[in-house]
């Protein structure tokens, strides 16, 4: 079984001045979608995190570019390679990474504008059942936001844990959970956390 969410996304109202920008930077569907809600310009190129983020900005019609998979990564890429004057950034309200800072430091120009936040939801009652019987459990963690979340739900829950974790961050962030196993994803992409899933599950099924 895999957890249900701890998490629901809230998209916010937010002005997100345009003027003078050379590009968009997403990193995040998420911020795809609420940034999508608000404007309705897609005429700026979509620089994105890494590779379903990009997916994600092209359905919704932008021309978008593939980064290399993390926040400080994509930091580099664009302040190095891309050389924008000035970006817009929608974002969520909580961040992993000042991506904004760094783009300042980077003498780069930045509209930031919140877009969505994730807002904590209580366990229901089949997850409660769930974490105290048994039968291990797969819980995916994207975030240290996450994870700190997690903590606050499951923490002494009976049930083994089975963690596949975003990063190290998430991983040291998930430590009081007291997995019964953990898995990084090898990259910090969709695609790598359903890996680590499924090395999860083979090892459970063949211990």
């Amino acid at each position: 079984m895999i957890l249900s969410p701890l998490t629901e996304i809230f998209s916010r109202d937010a002005a997100i001045p345009l003027e003078g920008c050379d590009a968009v930077v997403f990193t995040s569907g998420n911020a795809v979608t609420g940034f999508a809600r608000l404007c309705p310009r897609r005429d700026l190129p979509a620089l994105c995190v890494g590779s379903r983020t990009a997916e994600i900005a092209r359905a919704a019609g932008f021309d978008a570019r593939t980064g290399p998979g993390d926040a400080a990564a994509l930091a580099g890429w664009i302040a190095g390679e891309v050389h924008p004057r000035r970006i817009a950034y929608p974002r969520g309200a909580e961040v992993a990474f000042d991506l904004e800072k760094s783009f300042i430091s980077a003498g780069i120009e930045t509209v930031s504008a919140i877009v969505y936040e994730q807002v904590t939801r209580p366990a229901d009652a089949p997850l409660r059942h769930a974490l105290e019987g048994p039968e291990p459990l797969l819980l995916p963690l994207f975030s240290p936001a996450s994870a700190h979340r997690a903590v606050a739900e499951m923490a002494g829950a009976r049930a083994p844990l089975l963690v596949a974790a975003m990063s190290a961050r998430v991983a040291e962030a998930a430590g009081p959970l007291a997995p019964a196993a953990m898995r990084i994803a090898r990259h910090p992409d969709a695609g790598a956390m359903l890996d680590a899933l499924a090395a999860l599950i083979a090892a459970g099924s063949s211990a």
